[in-house]
């Protein structure tokens, strides 16, 4: 099962002043997953396996 899902917000594992708001997930053939993310600033998406995201710190 996925750790994060589309509308969580989320940071940049090493990087915590970055963040950004899940748009779609996606499951490889290994079984893990891959998180596209609308990176705040950016006007693009990026994309990241599940160890670089934590959940968002408010």
């Amino acid at each position: 099962m996925a750790k994060f899902a589309i509308g969580d917000k989320v940071d940049k594992a090493p990087d915590d002043h970055e963040s950004g708001i899940v748009v779609a997930v996606f499951s490889t053939t290994d079984g893990s997953y891959r998180y596209a993310v609308d990176m705040e600033g950016y006007g693009a998406l990026q994309f990241f396996t599940e160890e670089k995201l934590v959940v968002h710190a408010n």
